[in-house]
């Protein structure tokens, strides 16, 4: 498994030639609503390939509908995915019922040998979703947009080798002391930030979160965005 930081909430899975992409936000449709993205996003959308897309909420850094429309006309093949409330943006952009798949908490989803969970997460879109990933042994949870809860400890998302987790302590995500509480309960391999330096009003320090992960003996970076690393 290859992991890419895409900024914000925004990965790509790489596995056994499978490619999932998760949250992508490569427009600049926040710009009117006064969030200027800081960082470009760093793949062409020619280089993403995805077999499926992933929208954990529908907010539009997580569901931007110029991305998925675009996705969806160049990848006619991908999967589009997501809780109810995505799935019906989808259809609004025009995305066949046949590609749309509805995601819902608990209930896996298999994709060759990849095993994709969603799992809770508290945020102001009320169905929003976090997501395990699951391939030959190994476990990756992300957060997704969420604020502290003790249900984010659970079954599914306990015994991860990464956890991909928001810091950004604003507009309903977890700050990083919360972040670090979670990471502390759920004892991963490496713990790492996320969901943080796109825009300058919605931003946090990484290392504060990483020096914490580091003195509870789980492992912590700072990710490069479009620098891929192996699980």
């Amino acid at each position: 498994m290859e992991i890419t930081w895409l900024t914000q909430g925004s990965f790509l899975f790489e596995i056994n030639e499978i490619r999932i992409l998760l949250d992508p936000y490569m427009s600049d449709c926040l710009e009117d609503k006064g969030l200027k993205r800081m960082l470009e996003f760093p793949l062409l959308f020619e280089k993403l390939n995805p077999d499926m897309l992933i929208c954990t909420h529908d907010h539009l850094d997580h569901l931007d509908p110029e991305t998925v429309k675009k996705i969806a006309k160049m990848y006619p093949d991908c999967i589009i995915a997501g809780p109810k409330s995505c799935c019906d943006h989808f259809r609004k952009l025009g995305v066949t019922e046949s590609r749309i798949e509805l995601l819902e908490q608990r209930k896996s989803y298999l994709l060759g040998n990849i095993k994709i969970t969603p799992v809770i997460a508290i945020h102001s879109a009320p169905e929003a979703i976090g997501i395990v990933i699951e391939t030959e042994g190994k476990k990756v949870y992300l957060s997704g947009d969420s604020l502290y809860d003790d249900r984010l400890i659970n079954d599914f998302t306990k015994n991860c080798d990464y956890l991909l987790i928001c810091i950004n302590g604003r507009l309903g995500n977890m700050s990083l002391e919360d972040a670090l509480r979670v990471s502390k309960a759920l004892k991963p391999v490496t713990a790492l930030p996320m969901h943080y330096g796109l825009f300058a009003e919605n931003t946090a320090d990484p290392q504060p979160f990483i020096d914490g992960c580091i003195a509870h003996e789980i492992k912590s970076f700072e990710m490069e965005s479009g620098i891929g690393f192996g699980l």
